[in-house]
């Protein structure tokens, strides 16, 4: 069958307004997974990248009507959830025959409203991989459709829910990601956080799932990669690596995992492999990962193995938050572990979110005097956003303190883009919470010490970025004291 795997086009103004120079789009290692395995089993794959490629309605659909595809698999995000829907309505005027399959955490946690407007036929829980391949199987061959593991459909008028399918425990058994379907060169990294100047990270993942119980965190639900950790054989991962390099070019590599490393035997493992074959002078990598386990040794042999960068999830620095939150660490470990990171000559990035539940002003000004204590290389600051499918979605929104118009209200940065925050804790404003956003960025970016660093550094590549950052938070500056 001809197969059409669409990324959606996202309005980057709405998801980043003036901070969206800072949005490097990233191409799907999941639809790459999925397509992969869709062309092993013979099919006639096209994946269109909608969002790095900027197209809009009629690009899409002149896509669609040069490819002729038989199914078309979108992934739904809640953000992009509205531009998804009209989408598919255009896609059943103009094609009415195509069959529509959406996957990804929105559509599973919406199928029941997806499927009753029939912008879907199917909607593929979990992982797609295997779903995908067995769906295709019985819609060729006119197969029993209720037999599929992960799916819903909708049959004579109502609404069929098929058990779901366990997650995949031998990822080794997954072919290598078909990014030769992608353009990669209309992907970039951003130039104030490149490894090596010019040089793409390349995406790749040594394991899926993740144990830890984050609160805000969707991905790690069993909608989602579930909570069980699996991991790849290590020595296929450098396989990938190797295999990216010969047919790509690649030398920068992005860990895509939810954690890694989590088991320390695993990372090890890893590096040791790289470190054997002698391609540590020749790769570089970076991962986010946890504050544990890490341990100096640890963290050492990754710097040999060619780590140049951590990306720790802290988000908070109060200890209180952190225990709502579940991280199963306190602030006094975040401190170590940048300690270690640093010490091991491996550069730091912190992650981290206000207005989350229980916050008030004083603990949003220590998360971000925290930021700026720990002297992390960049520092990324979140309003908090429940998206739908966490733990914290499911209890605000029982409490009804969830507050939108549109899905694609869901967005960190409503600073910067003219919206508001979705959820604002019950001791703060919207207008304060947003206020604080600024501060937050204006403390971390505008300290003498970050500018000198940067200006040491300083490419003129760079230029575009300082001047739209700069504006943006001066912007914001003045309408606040305009306001």
């Amino acid at each position: 069958m001809k197969v059409l795997l669409l990324i959606p086009p996202t309005d980057l103004s709405r998801s980043y307004g003036k901070l969206k120079k800072f949005s490097n789009p990233q191409p799907s290692i999941g639809i790459a997974y999925i397509a992969a395995v869709l062309r092993e089993d013979g099919h006639a794959v096209k994946v269109v990248d909608a969002y790095v490629n900027e197209y809009n309605l009629e690009d899409i659909l002149e896509i669609i009507r040069e490819f002729s595809p038989d199914v078309i698999g979108i992934s739904v995000l809640t953000p992009s959830a509205e531009v998804v829907y009209e989408i598919s309505r255009n896609i059943r005027s103009h094609f009415p025959d195509t069959i529509i399959v959406m996957g990804n955490m929105h559509a599973s946690l919406f199928s029941d409203e997806i499927l009753s407007a029939n912008y879907a036929d199917f909607i593929a829980h979990r992982e797609g991989e295997l779903t995908m391949t067995e769906l295709l199987k019985a819609l060729a061959n006119n197969g029993n459709l209720e037999e599929i593991r992960g799916i819903s459909f909708k049959r004579n008028g109502a609404i069929r829910h098929n058990p779901m399918r366990l997650h995949i425990e031998d990822l080794d058994s997954l072919p290598f990601p078909a990014w030769d379907l992608f353009n990669l060169d209309k992907y970039s990294t951003d130039p104030r956080t490149a490894v090596k100047r010019g040089v793409v990270e390349r995406q790749i993942l040594a394991s899926r799932g993740c144990p830890n119980q984050c609160t805000f965190c969707s991905s790690r639900t069993e909608r989602s990669l579930g909570t069980k950790y699996r991991m790849r054989n290590p020595k296929l991962v450098v396989d990938e690596m190797v295999f990216m390099y010969e047919n790509f070019g690649s030398k920068v590599f992005s860990f895509m995992d939810l954690a890694f490393p989590l088991v320390r035997s695993h990372a090890a493992s890893f590096c040791n492999e790289i470190i054997k074959r002698g391609l540590n002078k020749k790769f570089k990598w970076v991962t986010e990962c946890r504050v544990k386990p890490l341990d100096q040794d640890l963290l050492l042999l990754m710097k040999k193995a060619g780590c140049v960068r951590l990306n720790f999830g802290i988000e908070s620095g109060n200890d209180e938050i952190l225990k709502m939150l579940k991280k199963n660490f306190t602030t006094k470990a975040v401190r170590n572990a940048v300690r270690m990171a640093k010490k091991a000559g491996i550069e730091v990035d912190g992650m981290f979110m206000i207005g989350l539940p229980g916050e008030t002003d004083e603990t949003i000004k220590q998360t971000i005097d925290f930021a700026v204590e720990l002297k992390v290389r960049y520092a990324i600051f979140n309003i908090f956003v429940p998206y739908p499918g966490c733990e914290l979605w499911d209890t605000l929104n029982g409490q009804n303190k969830i507050h939108f118009n549109k899905w694609s209200d869901f967005t960190s940065y409503p600073t910067y883009s003219g919206g508001v925050p979705v959820y604002v804790p019950d001791s703060l404003s919207k207008e304060k919470l947003m206020e604080l956003q600024t501060k937050a960025m204006r403390k971390f970016y505008l300290r003498p010490r970050f500018i000198l660093n940067e200006l040491r550094n300083f490419k003129p590549d760079k230029m575009p970025i300082y001047l739209e950052g700069i504006k943006g938070l001066f912007h914001n500056r003045l309408k606040a004291s305009n306001s």
